[in-house]
């Protein structure tokens, strides 16, 4: 709230315009004047409807044109702080989005449903009954009877539309309207705990239920941590022998207990803290280096750059509990909450009852209610995927991001924000440090590491393990990466046949099994087949919809799109030729099959987006594989990241090279963090792993690189090739994409698009250049045509060229695009 009179507001409500900062400007109300705040949740009249909207400016320089006014305040009321308006200021600019689109991922959960207009007596309003009309009074004596009500209700009770009455009593300063959410913000779920005040036996008096009942209560409160009088939730005592719901509330009304409701986010059932374990030598330089930047409360960003099973989580624990101790907060990206669970558990054990887990399959009232209890303070560890940097962590100490080269980080919906660039604006605008950690980090951020933009922390070597943690003779132990053959599949199939499991992974499995050990095989790849080929016309049988070939599914015995969701039976014939099919490729459908018909005793397991479901859930499937349950693991690149297999020795790669000719600048880097991963799966204890890659490609400088654990080697290659290039991270990129069901409105867009954006680059002096337009990689999904215009810019000046490249529907515009496919 401020003392001054501002009369104009600028204001952003949600819109759908491609131009523009999406800003309006708004008359205040004088009700208002002396009320509004700059970050405030408003409602505001858009077109016909009223729309939430944040307040930008608050000023008295008044516009030359009708203005509408400001409609009311949403309620609960709502302020954006500074430094999220700040952030959300800057993700507009650079990713060419409205206002409001930037700044809605900071606001509450459930704030912006619709609302209906409510009424309520003004405070300290005292109404005069003989200056009011019968129906004004009867409306002052029914909000007498409540603090407010609806404007339908009180409609509906006064038999009347009130058009003149609510005015009239608004202009006397009796009654203000307001704006309330028709959908209530879902409310936190509770959790009921009973208070124990007294285990005298005399308070049963003659009843041996009651009595049994205080044993109980007497035997749980000595378990309990809670000072003197114990907290034991409701349904573990409900759930003890003896213990009734009759006996419990007799024991109430007698004062012994007392029923509480309290939210579930405080209170959690104590558990003692892991201890930290003993940091290995390369470790605890590391945490010296990132202690002293943390201390610093610099923003400059660190990368951990540390092999598979190095211990960089550790670190990362370690930083979280600088931070705790200095009553500050942490958030920790992972690229996907499936795929971390085990970072998610061991934050949880080493801080019990101080981490919040934020995703998508959250519940509204959950969500809400994490939400609450971080921004109470209540929770200050905040673990999630890249939406997590949006948790209202009342002070930030620390931002973590795991796993940083993974694509998952890059947002694909408006606003289309890359999650290290906007967590590195974050700890800029809140003095918090920035720690990023990968075994392969992408090419852009090792650069920047390379020229002392970024600090880098090494741990070159594998860690001893123990479940214990290390010890004094443990921690300079040394555990080796994985030997790893590669196999030229040219040479393999001529010499056996073998197409989809050659014979040295074949003898890899065998001796595994015969130690009862596991194995991984990876195809990132999901059907039976590839592709279903005509041998007289050579055509595929494509998706009608989109321009990609139909996989065939053994078990659901269909043809799907993995596009559209198209699906169809199999067929024998060629519907252009009537020419007999082959299925060539392999899916992990056929590879499964393959590994059970040449290990007919093994335990073979499914692992992809399709199998997950009917396995019960990711946990339930990485749980079967921890227990021992499975000897074999036939999966896609899901088991290749960031998951602890403890018996895994032996990890096969089957076409290796299947994505590494795709017209993608970024194919080789991705073939080399993905073999580099899931190699990082086997040996992770005290046997050393194996490794078997097959490839068409063996020469190919990123299998070579991944076979010798050799990032270096790799990134030294690959930067040659991005400078020759000019791919970033020496220039950066934007994409600019429409969809249309013509193919021709496309082109006809696309070159008068290309033509505009060469006019403003020419006449700004902009160093870039323009490709296209083109039709996508995959140029047709659903039935709709998808085109591209790619913009190469250099690195200086380039957010000017996002401001200035001429931008219109249907066109959407993506910068630093993670893909160019």
């Amino acid at each position: 709230m401020t003392d001054q009179r501002f009369l104009y507001a600028d204001i952003a409500p949600p819109s759908a315009a491609v131009t523009g900062d999406g800003i309006y400007t708004y008359a205040v109300p004088e009700k208002l004047q002396r009320v509004l705040e700059i970050g405030q949740l408003v409602r505001v009249p858009l077109r016909r409807r009223l729309e939430p909207g944040i307040v930008t400016r608050l000023h008295d320089v008044t516009p030359d044109f009708e203005l509408r006014p400001v409609d009311s305040i949403v309620e609960p009321e709502f302020v954006l702080p500074a430094w999220a308006m700040e952030v959300a200021e800057w993700m507009a600019a650079t990713t060419r989005c409205g206002f409001y689109d930037a700044a809605q991922p900071f606001l509450p959960p459930g704030e912006l449903h619709a609302s209906e207009p409510w009424i309520r007596i003004v405070p300290g309003a005292v109404p005069k009954p003989d200056e009011l009309t019968q129906l004004q009074s009867r409306v002052i004596e029914m909000l007498g009877e409540r603090s407010s009500m609806s404007l339908a209700d009180a409609r509906r009770r006064a038999g009347s539309r009130l058009t003149s009455v609510i005015p009239e009593l608004e202009r006397l300063g009796l009654v203000e309207r307001f704006n309330r959410p028709i959908d209530r913000i879902p409310a936190e779920r509770t959790e009921r705990l009973i208070r124990v005040h007294s285990t005298d036996e005399k308070i049963a008096g003659r009843s041996a239920k009651q009595r049994k009942t205080l044993e109980q209560l007497r035997q749980q409160s000595r378990l309990s941590r809670t000072a003197d009088l114990p907290l034991l939730r409701y349904r573990d005592v409900i759930a003890l022998e003896g213990v009734d719901g009759a006996s419990l509330r007799a024991l109430a009304e007698k004062g012994a207990i007392e029923f509480i409701e309290l939210p579930i986010s405080m209170y959690e059932r104590e558990v003692e803290p892991s201890s930290p374990p003993l940091l290995s030598r390369a470790q605890a330089v590391a945490w010296h280096d990132i202690e002293r930047q943390l201390q610093r409360r610099s923003a400059r960003p660190m990368l951990v750059h540390g092999v598979t099973g190095s211990g960089k989580t550790e670190l990362y624990l370690r930083a979280a509990a600088w931070s705790e101790r200095e009553g500050l907060g942490t958030v920790v990206l992972v690229p996907e909450i499936a795929l971390a669970t085990q970072v998610v558990r061991r934050f949880e054990e080493r801080f019990p009852g101080r981490v919040a887990v934020i995703h998508s399959e959250l519940s509204d009232s959950d969500r809400y209610a994490t939400w609450n209890a971080i921004a109470r303070g209540e929770r200050s560890i905040v673990v999630g995927p890249r939406s997590a940097l949006f948790a209202p962590v009342p002070k930030l100490g620390a931002i973590v991001i795991d796993e940083e080269q993974d694509s998952a980080y890059k947002q694909d919906t408006i606003p289309r924000y890359q999650a290290i660039r906007l967590a590195h604006k974050l700890a800029q605008t809140r003095g918090a440090s920035l720690i990023l950690g990968s075994a392969t980090p992408s090419v852009e951020t090792f650069y920047a590491a390379r020229r002392g933009a970024f600090t880098l922390v090494s741990l070159p070597d594998r860690v001893g393990y123990s479940p214990g943690g290390l010890d004094n003779e443990q921690r300079d132990r040394i555990l080796e990466m994985p030997d790893v053959d590669i196999v030229d599949m040219r040479h393999e199939v001529k010499a056996t046949g073998a197409a989809l499991i050659s014979s040295p992974l074949q003898e890899l499995i065998g001796s595994s099994l015969e130690r009862a050990e596991q194995s991984i095989i990876l195809l990132n790849r999901r059907g039976m087949s590839t592709i279903v080929i005509c041998r007289v016309c050579t055509r595929s049988i494509d998706c009608p919809h989109c321009d990609i070939p139909l996989v065939y599914h053994r078990d659901m015995q269909r043809l799907l799109c993995h596009r559209c969701g198209f699906q169809m039976r199999p067929v024998q014939r060629c519907p252009e030729c009537d020419g007999p099919l082959d299925y060539f490729g392999a899916g992990t459908q056929r590879i499964e099959a393959e590994a059970a018909r040449l290990f007919p005793g093994a335990r073979v397991m499914r692992v992809d987006r399709d199998s997950i479901r009917r396995l019960g859930g990711y946990d339930s499937t990485i749980r079967r594989i921890q227990r021992g349950d499975v000897d074999i693991v036939v999966g896609t690149q899901i088991v290749a990241k960031g998951l602890d297999f403890p018996r895994v020795t032996a990890v096969g790669v089957v076409q290796a090279d299947s994505a590494l000719y795709l017209p993608d600048f970024r194919s080789a880097e991705r073939t080399f963090q993905l073999l580099t991963q899931v190699a990082g799966r086997a040996g992770r204890r005290s046997t050393r792993g194996r490794v078997v890659v097959q490839t068409y490609t063996p020469r190919h400088y990123a299998i070579q690189a991944a076979a010798k654990h050799d990032y270096t080697g790799f990134y030294e290659r690959e930067i040659e090739f991005r400078a020759q290039q000019r791919y970033p991270p020496f220039s950066r990129l934007i994409r600019l994409s429409m969809r249309d069901r013509s193919d021709e409105t496309c082109r006809e867009e696309g070159e008068t698009l290309a033509a505009e954006i060469n006019d403003v680059i020419r006449a700004n002096g902009f160093e870039a250049e323009v490709f296209g337009p083109a039709p996508a990689f995959v140029a047709k999904i659903r039935d709709t045509y998808q085109w591209q215009i790619i913009v190469r810019g250099e690195v200086t000046g380039f957010a000017d060229l996002i401001s200035a490249i001429p931008l219109r529907a249907p066109w959407t515009i993506d910068v630093d695009p993670q893909s160019l496919l």
